[in-house]
């Protein structure tokens, strides 16, 4: 279960420009090449060796280093070393506390300290991976997300990523009415997301929406080379469906999960599908013979499969207007087409202007 809407995945970047240009973040020489080594790695999602090349480089900056604290804590909080990603997120703060003129930059760093542990929250709220459910401790992780953010607000007021989590975290600890100001601080920032800010208004209104499962950020390629992300969807009740052409059970599933599309308003729901297969020809091909219906795209590297945890095959998600996680399943034991129908019941029927992706061969 990982942390929602675009915005709320914001990370700090330090650019070679941008260190010469600080030497509050520039890169001492002597780590400059472990630090480039590091995301390379990470570039190839070889997490473990990105966080070696990290780790040397803030040792060999004598872990005076912002940029490589950066660096490490994106690769834990990846890697979901959450506790070790909010430990180096709050050194990071630490050391750009020394920078009076750096305000925005350190309530980065206490945004990032707060959200791993909100995500580390979330991970024993349910047990999730390596992570074993405790309730007790998850409870503790959720107080541990509080004072940071706190900071990071009083730093830069205007942070939207930031007062939204703020908001999420206070709804988790049932401080409605607090959790109620932030969304609408956040609706209310200078040059917020527009999607984000609808989000954050309806939160504003009913706080008990923010407790759910928040679907991570994520940005896909159709069939046709088109971009598909989280906050395009925005306002649409969507179905994910993470299937591959070599699993019997989903094509046992096809037919059930392929009428949804035609069951409901397409302006109004979207049926996402995400195959997992290896090979892109024959997932090409699978899709043209069978004449499915949806929006097509291929997780060929795992990167969606890893964003929402998903170990099985079919797994369905269910995910509302506000980009909230209503349902999840493995197969189709559960009402699938009742909790979409629910969904959409209860969301209002504004018209949307943005363009509805058409199904797979169509002209």
């Amino acid at each position: 279960m990982m942390f929602g809407a675009a915005c709320l995945l914001a990370t700090l970047t330090f650019s070679a420009a941008h260190a010469q240009n600080d030497a509050a973040t520039a890169v001492p020489a002597a780590a400059q090449a472990k630090l480039t080594e590091g995301a390379k790695y990470e570039q190839r999602m070889q997490l473990s060796a990105a966080m070696d090349s990290d780790k040397q480089a803030l040792k060999a900056a004598g872990k005076d280093c912002v940029a490589c604290l950066d660096a490490l804590a994106r690769v834990e909080m990846k890697m979901e070393l959450y506790r070790d990603s909010a430990g180096d997120a709050a050194q990071m703060a630490a050391q750009l506390a020394a920078h009076a003129a750096l305000p925005k930059l350190k309530a980065q760093a206490e945004y990032r300290e707060g959200l791993a542990f909100f995500r580390l929250y979330q991970a024993q709220t349910i047990g999730l991976g390596s992570i074993d459910k405790d309730e007790k401790h998850a409870v503790n992780a959720l107080k541990q997300a509080e004072p940071p953010l706190k900071l990071g607000e009083a730093d830069d007021p205007a942070n939207e990523p930031l007062r939204m989590l703020h908001g999420r975290v206070l709804a988790a600890l049932k401080q409605d009415e607090d959790a109620s100001r932030e969304f609408e601080a956040c609706a209310a920032a200078t040059g917020a997301n527009p999607e984000e800010c609808t989000r954050a208004r309806h939160f504003a209104k009913d706080v008990s929406l923010a407790r759910g499962e928040p679907a991570p950020a994520f940005e896909l390629t159709t069939m046709d080379g088109r971009k598909v992300s989280l906050d395009s969807l925005a306002g649409k009740v969507v179905l994910v469906d993470f299937w591959a052409t070599w699993c019997g059970v989903c094509a046992r599933d096809s037919d059930y999960v392929q009428s949804m599309f035609d069951s409901f308003d397409e302006s109004r729901f979207v049926l996402l599908e995400v195959s997992v297969d290896d090979s892109e020809a024959k997932w090409r091909n699978y899709v043209e013979d069978k004449r499915m219906h949806g929006v097509q795209t291929l997780d060929q590297h795992k990167a969606m499969q890893d964003l929402f945890h998903v170990a099985a095959f079919p797994t369905y998600l269910v995910i509302d207007g506000d980009g909230m996680v209503r349902m999840r399943a493995v197969g189709i034991e559960a009402d699938l087409k009742g909790e979409v129908r629910k969904l959409l019941a209860a969301s209002p029927q504004t018209p949307d202007t943005r363009k509805i992706l058409p199904k797979a061969g169509a002209e």
